[in-house]
């Protein structure tokens, strides 16, 4: 038998994929990715949603990434509220959360783009023109945030993920903290350190990337030209 290990020279032996942050920790990150895109459906070839699709890569002794996907808000129920059935307390809506997801993390990483946005709120007239403007405001930027992660049950394996940003105050929504350039301003509620302490206390599982974590009109006041606006 001839055994030939010339392709030893020039092959790498160690795989330069990345680790995932870990569910229920507080993370000092940059974001790495932000963009609009489609996903195809698993179960359905055919069937197709826009998202925007982030990610976040780890610095310092936060190593390792973590991406998620945001679904567009575009059908009926994305803008109506729901009740909870254990708790009946009612909560915001898909839309609700989208906006204070997109725009917290605009605050945090782009403070005077998020007030720009704030400004030229009532101009916008579609969820692509409010998308742009986020994209906008956040390509490029580099600053480091602390981001606060929680966990989400698949099929009995625990996968790191995106807290709800908001909550309703009769029927104003509120932020939930989940990003800071300040990480005293990120806490875990009652619920989430049980969550925590359970999965910590767990038998080890794989941890893999976070494939489409979602939550996941305005007055027409004027015309905003996008490509003008300095975010």
């Amino acid at each position: 038998m001839n055994f030939n290990f010339s392709n030893l020279s020039n092959t790498s032996f160690s795989s330069d994929s990345q680790s995932y942050l870990k569910p229920y920790d507080i993370h000092k990150v940059v974001l790495s990715k932000i963009e609009k895109s489609v996903l195809k459906g698993s179960k359905d070839p055919d069937a197709s949603f826009d998202i925007v699709a982030i990610e976040f890569t780890g610095v310092g002794d936060s190593k390792g990434i973590f991406s998620t996907n945001l679904f567009v808000p575009n059908k009926d129920d994305d803008f109506e509220r729901t009740v909870n059935k254990t708790s009946g307390k009612t909560q915001p809506s898909s839309f609700e959360r989208f906006q204070f997801t997109l725009m917290q993390i605009v605050e945090a990483i782009n403070p005077s783009g998020a007030q720009k946005i704030k400004d030229n709120a009532s101009k916008l007239k579609t969820i692509d023109q409010f998308i742009e403007l986020i994209i906008k405001a956040l390509n490029g930027k580099k600053t480091e945030v602390y981001l606060k992660l929680v966990g989400r049950n698949n099929n009995g394996k625990i996968y790191s993920s995106l807290p709800t940003s908001c909550w309703l105050d009769g029927d104003t929504p509120k932020p939930l903290n989940f990003i800071n350039v300040d990480p005293t301003k990120l806490n875990f509620s009652n619920y989430e350190m049980t969550q925590a302490k359970n999965y910590k206390e767990a038998k080890p599982t794989e941890m893999k990337d976070n494939e489409g974590d979602n939550n996941p009109d305005t007055k027409e006041t004027g015309d905003i030209n996008l490509d003008d606006l300095d975010i």
